[in-house]
């Protein structure tokens, strides 16, 4: 995998992208992996439609909106965690024709990231996994055991490590795009300025997709969609 560009003003057109229910359903593996953590501290599992909707957001953020107090929020992260390294992250699969995507972009000259809240070592290991990993320049991601959780952080720091800078008026248009699936993945490229295009296969509501840019079905709509945003 190639490392990230040194800091400059000029950049190729680049495209940051999700992971979970963007380029993995990783739905059936996170849920399962949430339930250990209720159990491990003796809580109530929480209805479907909340658990549908827990991939996205940094999982201590879904866990704090239950309204457990910060100790149990670190268990219940810890039973989390411990369940994704004893296996759990491998339960997910990859959503059809992302390889043939991702190469065709790289063909034609587009710089790849991901900007994913999941931790970078599982989103490696997902991708690795999938036979994805070599596709990307860079893979931005949350810090394992650090204070980068969060969308925007995640963004920022992705920006930074490509040298791309993180005002809109310092970029040309058309020069970065995010693709996701939840409101995180939308707002948090909206506020550097970036447009986003939701793939309407992952797990974000009708609400959630009409705040992106664009949105696709399917993997023929995104890369129309992308390649017009980026003026290709």
């Amino acid at each position: 995998m190639s490392q990230a560009r040194s800091t400059t003003s000029s950049f190729p057109p680049t495209v940051l992208i999700d992971v979970d229910g963007t380029i993995a359903d990783s739905l059936p593996a996170i849920i399962e992996g949430f339930k250990v953590a209720m159990r491990a501290i003796d809580h109530p599992i929480p209805g479907e439609a909340f658990l549908r909707r827990i991939p996205g957001p940094p999982m201590v953020e879904t866990l704090a909106s239950l309204g457990l107090p910060p100790a149990q929020v670190d268990e219940a992260f810890t039973a989390y965690m411990d369940h994704q390294r004893g296996g759990g992250w491998a339960g997910a699969t990859m959503f059809p024709g992302w390889p043939e995507l991702l190469r065709r972009w790289r063909d034609d000259g587009l710089r790849l990231a991901t900007a994913t809240s999941k931790g970078e070592y599982f989103a490696r290991k997902t991708l690795e996994r999938f036979g994805l990993e070599d596709a990307f320049d860079f893979i931005g991601a949350a810090d394992d055991d650090g204070d980068r959780r969060t969308k925007i952080d995640v963004i920022r720091y992705t920006l930074d490590q490509l040298g791309i800078p993180t005002a809109p008026e310092q970029r040309s248009a058309g020069s970065v795009v995010m693709i996701g699936d939840r409101t995180h993945d939308f707002s948090g490229a909206a506020l550097f300025g970036i447009p986003s295009v939701a793939v309407e296969w992952g797990y974000g509501s009708a609400q959630e997709i009409a705040e992106a840019d664009g949105s696709a079905a399917d993997p023929e709509e995104l890369d129309f969609t992308i390649r017009r945003m980026l003026y290709l």
